[in-house]
Parts: C-alpha cells; sequence; structure tokens
C-alpha cells in the first residue's frame, strides 16, 4: 500500500471477499464436495483468501487505530511532554 488507496474501499473489499470465502466453504461442506480432489483445491483456495484478506483487515484496522492500544504514531511507552 503506498497511502493513496481509500480506507473505506480496502475495509469494504476485503469484508466482501472474507464472506464469500465463507460462503464456498458452507457451500462446499453442505454438498458434499471436499471427498476429492476437485473440493480439497477449493477448499484450499477459499482458506487462503479467507486467511489472505483477514490479515489484511486485521493490519488495516490496526494502522487505522480501531483495535490495539494506541492510535497510529502514538507508542504508550512515551510519557507525554511536561509542559513548562
Amino acid at each position: 500500500m503506498n497511502g493513496q488507496e481509500n480506507e473505506a474501499e480496502l475495509v469494504i473489499m476485503s469484508v466482501v471477499i472474507i464472506v464469500l470465502s465463507l460462503l464456498g466453504i458452507i457451500a462446499g461442506f453442505s454438498r458434499g464436495l471436499f471427498g476429492g480432489i476437485d473440493g480439497l483445491l477449493i477448499l484450499g483456495i477459499a482458506l487462503m483468501m479467507l486467511l489472505i484478506f483477514s490479515l489484511l483487515l486485521l493490519v488495516q484496522a490496526k494502522q487505522q487505530g480501531w483495535i490495539g492500544k494506541g492510535h497510529k504514531g502514538e507508542s504508550p511507552a512515551t510519557p507525554p511532554a511536561a509542559a513548562k
């Protein structure tokens, strides 16, 4: 990411891909596709996409300060400057 992306677009795209991956896994189990090699490949691809976009969403949320203790650029170990 080079800083030119819109954060909302990345979050929406990640959520859509995560939901589609979960739906693919659920549909595969409900139809009994995972008995053969084709079903295992579909499962592997869906899990890989789920992992990649979940990590992207996690990193994006951490950078935006939605999760974690500090906001971006802040370090909780450094005390604020004392006023003189």
